[in-house]
């Protein structure tokens, strides 16, 4: 049986594998503390790995637990080698029958052992187990005798936590904020001599608690599980989609069987087939990826458990150590690319399907693999037009995405309405009891919705879209965004910053008179437009201008927009186009040739973008990546 360094095993459990059920033959132990021989594990772990793409870890064999892999870029018939040795077992297998005490030896000595150091790893003779206790750098040390070695409990301590990674008998004690490493004091003598902060563990965790760095990287970790979740399960609903379309395919086509003879039944047979091995082909390579999501969320799960533990825990070494492993794993599972597939199978009707006895196949089965990244790089994608919806007589000039797939659109006319759309871009609500409606901004459950005529913001659950409450604000209203549940608000020659209750916090007053659009980003800069100035300015919280943009290729800019990677996006109505910049005010890239759009609307979890064009035409694109749409026709 495996054993465990934190479980309750004897000794005869403790020598033999769990996997070959043999004496252990370099025995190495897994974050989970169960052992198991080299190259037992090793195979082990290639045999998991080749059941789907590239692997991050791989399942303890033992409690299932999951562990990734230090080698996670490399090949899996080497990460075994990479977990630590069970010296402990390997001397008790090694030494079983030896007698003698090992201190004792040491001068010559020939005394008989009667008990053993679990933290020494050494055969103790009386005396020296008696001093052993007495001293206080062994007084909690586990001794146990050897007689009693088949019977007692034996319970592992090893504390591999705070050992340094470079030098494998010195204590972490020091952290290097230039390389970002905990380290010893030899190091810090060293290695990191010449860095310009080296602080003790104890200022080092407060400054990562107090910084922020470590909610920052939790963050970083839960958006990127999120991503993950999010394409693993849109690529087990794929599963089902094409599994649906092959069905009503090959549904539809059998009535056109039913009327044929001998020649068409054959024609079934070869359709049917295709289909089918194109469903296989498709479902395999969809699992493969959902399986390497599954192992990429078990892998940033141990990082985001590394992350919570080392806040919550009051050792210090541990806390670092599992801090920057779990960082060090996020990192190096961050740089992996990941994409996601959309895959399609349908069939295309061939138009001289009556002469049929001229056919070999009743119908063209297209296969067509498409992959999406998971962070998103507006560099690197198309556009792919799938929807239009109209709104008659419409001013349209902002929309908004909503939870549960759902999209606001905003109607800027006397009693303009305020059009709710579903997932299918079918429309579900209509709420036109709003004067003259222009933007909204959601702030936990509640829609806040700027009403020009009225100069108020009208306040709306966002499940049931029931107004709740309104603000008034004696001032003409028209954008509005928020940053941690705080309003900002363009009233064209000021911004506003209101609390929820619209109390003004602050008034920060602008060039012009023609700022009608805001937006927030995560690293707090206040973004707007004037469209008569043909700018975009950002400011800081206390009303500093960080940077303006303009452009020759920029003309009545409109709406704002920002993704997760803070890029910003400017719509310019009269120059036909949208510029998207960086978070410094940088243009990043110009998406050309979309007539006169007013809004520019990103869902990044389900890979699509909605544009309003010439205020009454929405349209919906899907983002692909420009090399990673493949076609296949079997």
């Amino acid at each position: 049986m495996a054993t465990s360094l934190s479980g309750t095993l004897t000794v005869n459990d403790a020598t033999v594998c769990s996997i070959c059920f043999e004496k252990f033959k370099t025995p190495r132990y897994l974050p989970c503390k169960h052992s198991f021989c080299h190259e037992c594990l090793s195979s082990y772990i290639v045999s998991q790995c080749k059941s789907t793409e590239p692997r991050l870890g791989f399942h303890c064999p033992l409690c299932r637990e999951y562990i990734p892999s230090d080698g996670a870029s490399g090949k899996p018939e080497d990460w075994a080698g990479l977990f630590p040795r069970n010296d402990i077992l390997q001397k008790m297998i090694d030494k079983l029958d030896i007698q003698f005490c090992e201190p004792c030896l040491r001068d010559n000595d020939h005394e008989e052992a009667l008990n053993y150091c679990l933290q020494c790893n050494e055969y103790l003779c009386k005396l020296c187990t008696k001093y052993h206790k007495k001293s206080m750098a062994s007084l909690d040390h586990r001794i146990f005798k050897i007689s009693e070695m088949e019977s007692i409990e034996i319970v592992p301590k090893l504390e591999v936590a705070n050992i340094c990674h470079e030098h494998q008998n010195e204590k972490v004690q020091l952290y290097c904020h230039d390389h970002e490493q905990p380290c010893c004091a030899l190091c810090g003598g060293t290695e990191h001599r010449k860095c310009e902060k080296v602080d003790t563990l104890e200022n080092a965790v407060r400054f990562l608690k107090e910084s922020g760095e470590m909610d920052s990287i939790l963050n970083k970790i839960k958006t990127f599980k999120k991503r993950l979740l999010n394409a693993k399960t849109r690529q087990e609903k794929n599963v089902s989609e094409i599994e649906s379309t092959v069905d009503e395919n090959i549904a539809k086509n059998e009535k056109i069987f039913l009327d044929l003879a001998e020649r068409l039944d054959k024609m079934k047979t070869v359709y049917t087939d295709e289909m089918c091995s194109n469903l296989k082909k498709g479902k395999a390579k969809l699992q493969s990826g959902i399986e390497k999501f599954e192992d990429a969320l078990l892998y940033v799960s141990y990082c985001e458990s590394g992350i919570e533990q080392a806040k919550g825990s009051e050792n210090l070494s541990e806390a670092m150590v599992k801090f920057i492993t779990a960082k060090e794993k996020f990192q190096k599972i961050s740089n992996l690319e990941f994409k996601e597939m959309y895959l399609k199978i349908c069939a295309v009707e061939s138009p001289s399907w009556r002469k049929f006895m001229e056919l070999k196949n009743i119908a063209e089965v297209e296969y067509v693999e498409s992959f999406r990244p998971l962070d998103f790089d507006i560099r690197n994608i198309e556009l792919t037009k799938c929807k239009e919806i109209t709104i008659k007589d419409g001013m349209v000039y902002n929309g908004f995405f909503l939870p549960e797939k759902r999209f606001l659109i905003i109607d800027y006319k006397h009693n303009g309405p305020c059009l709710m759309y579903d997932e299918n871009w079918e429309s579900i609500h209509v709420n036109d009891s709003l004067g003259k409606p222009y933007d909204a901004t959601r702030i936990r459950d509640e829609l806040y919705i700027t009403d020009v005529s009225a100069k108020t913001i009208e306040v709306f659950a966002l499940a049931d879209f029931q107004k709740l409450r309104s603000i008034d604000m004696h001032h003409p209203i028209y954008g509005i965004t928020n940053l941690n549940d705080i309003l900002y608000i363009a009233c064209g020659d000021k911004i506003l910053k209101v609390d929820d209750s619209g109390h003004v916090l602050q008034n920060y007053d602008l060039d012009g008179l023609n700022t009608d659009h805001i937006i927030t980003t995560n690293s707090g800069l206040i973004v707007y437009s004037n469209w008569c100035l043909d700018t975009v300015t950002a400011m800081c919280d206390e009303g500093q201008v960080v940077w303006e943009y303009r452009s020759p290729d920029l003309k009545y800019p409109q709406e704002l927009e920002t993704d997760s990677c803070e890029n910003l996006y400017v719509t310019g109505a009269h120059s036909h186009n949208v510029h998207v910049l960086s978070s410094s005010g940088d243009k990043i890239r110009i998406i050309e040739d979309i007539q006169s759009p007013y809004f520019f609307k990103i869902n990044e979890d389900e890979g699509i973008i909605c544009v309003c064009s010439e205020k009454e035409k929405i349209i919906v694109y899907q983002i692909a990546s420009v090399v990673d749409t493949l076609k296949k026709k079997d």
